[in-house]
């Protein structure tokens, strides 16, 4: 009885699912070693459908199904049984019949202890005669801040197979991922021809998904006769599918319409006669404006475009929550600056961009005025920027050297619910012209137009930008570490535009220098060149 119970306690710890690593001594710093394998690396006619792999110690395979890769994807899906000190993987269909397959672990695999990774560990078979030994390696990179693209699912693409699925619709024949310094590398590949594309698998089912992830391509057909290395390429933002109508919410005052990407324009029909509303874009919103008022339902038609010219087409019943009294008290109206915060220090402005929440349809410009150095009052010109009366342009050519300030008297601004405003005042301190650097030079690998970006080079955000030729200038920066951003821009739309794979077109080109441009006060950087 005594040795049953024994027994019994040492097959309940064996059998217990998490073992605790004993503590004391020297610090482990040896990954897991492999001491059996089945099947060997390099085994050719394998008719089997498991693999397992013993170790040395203790291992941790808590990751193992989100490291795994395996090329080429078989057809069936395995059960996964992680033992004390081995793993197994079995799966319910048969591997295809004369395909080299390659299980790469990566770091799926450590030392219970210390969480050492085995390192390259990595189980090729063959189901036929004979091992495939063909590679392609690379790098990948993101062509909008020019750093290494890690994360990044590379696939390899049969195009000599009976797959009629667009590319884009289906799983690549060979896949593997980047590592931290952008590469790429896949082995053991058979010769055929290929496409060759990457792109970021959010929701890891290896199919791209243009609504979140970015993307790239090598524009060549890819015949594969022997190992290819250093084939580079860049990812980018690739929306291609048209703007969705995702839902609606109506409230007292607005109706606000949720679209799934950014709006660019939009363009809005009434079918019946005497119906308007005002309206407005906001990023990824359109909002009705219950104005003119309005208790009835209005009948729109409504065609949303994207950045890209994508558009969709909706017919919509417009109808608000109207109050059971039809009583609404008025509010505070307030009003923001678009690009100055109060008592900031700016650069000389040439316009105020003021924001407004709800349709403005009362504006008294007698009670606007703009003070240069407490003393001096400007001329201004005021400009609706939008036709929902939301986003007024208060343009000026200020004298002011020192100080500027921008002041709304109470009451000044009414909008269509009958809220008003408080007294506003925005008050700026000027930079001086010794506090600015200049930075200027030539560009012409991009032949035609370009989008030059001055961007801060720790963050990448966009500092200041203008359009140009050949020559750029930008006379009036503040001191700091920038980056220099071109952006080609073939058809001349003001903006970059992304690939086409369909059409097998790359996207604009852009080029962003390596180094930070150190710039300082009251210094000018000339003939500025990047490579």
């Amino acid at each position: 009885m005594r040795n049953l119970s024994l027994l019994f306690i040492i097959s309940s710890l064996f059998g217990c699912a998490q073992f605790i690593p004993p503590t004391g001594g020297p610090k482990d710093e040896e990954p897991p070693m492999i001491t059996e394998q089945f099947p060997e690396n390099g085994k050719t006619s394998f008719k089997g459908n498991t693999i397992t792999i013993a170790f040395n110690e203790l291992i941790d395979a808590t990751s193992l199904r989100q490291e795994l890769i395996i090329t080429p994807q078989p057809k069936g899906v395995y059960n996964l049984k992680v033992k004390p000190y081995s793993v197994e993987l079995k799966y319910d269909e048969p591997f295809l019949d004369s395909t080299t397959y390659t299980f790469n672990f990566r770091t799926g695999i450590k030392d219970l202890n210390e969480k050492n990774p085995a390192i390259n560990l990595k189980v090729v078979f063959s189901t036929g005669p004979e091992i495939d030994s063909l590679s392609v390696s690379g790098k990948v990179a993101d062509l909008w801040t020019g750093v290494n693209a890690d994360e990044i699912l590379v696939g390899l693409y049969d195009l000599r197979t009976d797959d009629t699925l667009p590319i884009l619709e289906r799983k690549p024949s060979y896949f593997t991922k980047t590592d931290t310094s952008g590469k790429y590398m896949f082995e053991n590949i058979k010769d055929s021809d290929y496409k060759l594309l990457g792109f970021k698998d959010s929701n890891l089912n290896l199919i791209f998904n243009d609504k979140t992830e970015v993307f790239g391509f090598v524009q060549d057909t890819i015949k594969l006769d022997s190992n290819i290395s250093n084939l580079d390429f860049e990812v980018y933002p690739y929306k291609t599918s048209p703007p969705k109508i995702q839902r609606s919410l109506s409230r007292q005052f607005t109706y606000s319409i949720k679209i799934d990407k950014p709006v660019k324009d939009v363009k809005v029909n009434f079918p019946n006669e005497g119906d308007s509303l005002t309206y407005q874009i906001r990023d990824k919103e359109l909002v009705f404006f219950n104005h003119p008022f309005t208790s009835d339902t209005i009948l729109t038609n409504i065609i949303v475009i994207d950045s890209v010219g994508n558009q969709v087409e909706s017919e919509n019943k417009i109808s608000f929550k109207l109050n059971s009294r039809n009583i609404t008290k008025p509010e505070l109206l307030r009003i923001s600056s678009r690009d100055f915060k109060n008592n900031q220090t700016i650069k000389k402005p040439e316009n105020y961009i003021l924001q407004f929440e709800y349709p403005i349809t009362a504006l008294n410009t007698s009670s606007i005025s703009i003070i240069s150095d407490t003393t001096y009052k400007e001329n201004f010109e005021l400009q609706w920027l939008d036709s929902s009366n939301t986003l007024l342009e208060i343009k000026v050519k200020p004298k002011a050297s020192r100080e500027i300030q921008l002041n709304i008297d109470i009451g000044s601004i009414t909008n269509f619910k009958s809220d008003s405003n408080n007294t506003y005042q925005l008050i700026n301190k000027l930079y001086q012209q010794e506090d600015f650097g200049a930075i200027d030079g030539t560009y012409i690998k991009f032949l035609g137009p370009k989008i030059i970006q001055i961007l801060d080079f720790k963050r990448l955000k966009i500092v200041n930008q203008q359009y140009f030729t050949d020559k750029f200038n930008f006379p009036e920066l503040l001191p700091g570490l920038y980056k220099l951003r071109i952006i080609e821009d073939k058809n001349d739309n003001g903006q970059w535009d992304t690939a086409n794979f369909e059409n097998n077109e790359l996207p604009e080109r852009i080029i962003i220098s390596e180094s930070a441009i150190k710039l300082k006060a009251n210094f000018q950087l000339s003939d500025i060149q990047i490579e």
